[in-house]
């Protein structure tokens, strides 16, 4: 479970239990506050699926997952990459 902090007291707080699927794309968890003895919060998180960046080779009948085009961050390159990326070198990968 992803770890969040607490909205009280801003304290990290662990995933306790989840009401299981509400439906096929979204769920319940209960989160509490590690800080028990000066917090004590429980709260519910959300989990939702909201679309796919890459198509299942199963896809569920019932489920229409609205697709994202995968974007390259405008960072995602080294400074000193100015051209299109090389094939590997057939002798380089043997060795």
């Amino acid at each position: 479970m992803p770890s969040v902090q607490c909205p009280a007291c801003g304290e990290r707080a662990f995933a306790r239990s989840t009401t299981g699927k509400v439906t096929p794309l979204y769920r319940e968890i209960y989160y509490h506050c590690r800080d028990a003895v000066h917090c004590g919060s429980i709260f519910v998180v959300a989990m939702e699926t909201l679309r796919a960046t890459v198509a299942s080779r199963v896809p569920a009948p019932m489920i229409a997952l609205p697709m994202t085009s995968w974007r390259h961050a405008d960072n995602d390159r080294a400074a000193n990459d100015d051209g299109p990326p090389t094939e590997p070198i057939a002798d380089a990968m043997t060795s």
